[in-house]
């Protein structure tokens, strides 16, 4: 009889330890009172910090796993920095993630030249409660090098539309180039409408006859296409317009080279193209603003 009772009470104590334990652990976070972009953070990532081991958390990157630009392995860990909340309506707004995936190699951030950053995209409706998570993109698109997404800018397309705006640029062996990324926002999704137009290029470093467009030599050593092209890119009335100017010349003889400005490329329209760039800027695959 005594060890009936004793039984029953150590059962009656370890279920009492068990719901003790279980009222301990810190509940996540399921609404925010508020659009700030720490508050937001923990819906997707409880436990999300700013700084420290905190700032690594699971996500994933299978959306862009099959990106024909994508060089690196598919990381399962990321540092996820948020860099914008957009309210897009009163009852819906999205928040813009920087992510860099970790290697798991040696625990940090891929920094190749050809490892791009990721934006990640998490969506939030508004109710009595306040703000909760409706949908998330871990990996909305990829863009940038060495980890690095780029120089980001968020405008407005229309009402509940805006976009994200990511400028990055790389050389190699003396050709430099930079791309232009968009990525269309709306309620509950987010979609590429640019995976990388080109808005500037040169190969000044490539050959030392380049370094100097205005006084080509007279008889050079060799034939070389020289070209520097430089842009300005602006939003209008939900449609991407890029301006280029720039030179092109081959240095052959006394040939001075092409100059032309005021070429654009209109990104509300597929297939568009600047034919005075010729293959240097091939055709450029717009998706309409409008989501």
């Amino acid at each position: 009889m005594h060890l009936l009772q004793s039984i029953a009470i150590r059962g009656s104590m370890l279920i009492a330890c068990l719901i003790l334990a279980a009222s301990c652990q810190k509940a996540e976070p399921r609404y925010s009172a508020t659009l700030d972009r720490a508050a937001l953070m923990l819906l997707p990532f409880p436990s999300w910090q700013a700084s420290g081991p905190g700032l690594v958390q699971p996500v994933d990157l299978s959306a862009t796993a099959n990106d024909k630009n994508n060089t690196q392995p598919d990381a399962k860990r990321a540092e996820v920095r948020p860099i914008y909340v957009v309210k897009l309506d009163d009852t819906h707004a999205a928040m813009v993630t920087d992510t860099r995936p970790i290697a798991e190699d040696d625990k940090r951030p891929y920094t190749c030249h050809m490892c791009p950053g990721i934006v990640g995209a998490y969506f939030f409706e508004h109710d009595a409660n306040g703000w909760r998570l409706a949908a998330r993109q871990d990996a909305a698109i990829r863009s940038g090098v060495e980890g690095n997404i780029g120089t980001t800018s968020v405008a407005k397309l229309a009402d509940g539309h805006y976009a994200v705006a990511s400028e990055w640029g790389s050389c190699w062996q003396g050709y430099c180039g930079t791309w232009l990324v968009v990525l269309g926002l709306k309620a509950g999704k987010a979609r590429p409408l640019a995976y990388g137009i080109p808005i500037s290029a040169d190969n000044d470093g490539a050959h030392g006859a380049c370094s100097a467009l205005d006084t080509p030599p007279t008889e050079p050593e060799d034939k070389y296409e020289c070209f520097d092209v430089s842009s300005k890119w602006k939003f209008q009335q939900g449609r991407l317009i890029v301006n280029f100017e720039g030179r092109l010349s081959k240095l052959k003889g006394l040939c001075g080279g092409q100059v032309f400005s005021d070429t654009s490329i209109d990104c509300c329209f597929a297939d568009s193209r600047s034919k005075a760039l010729g293959d240097k800027f091939p055709s450029v695959e717009c998706n309409r603003m409008q989501l």
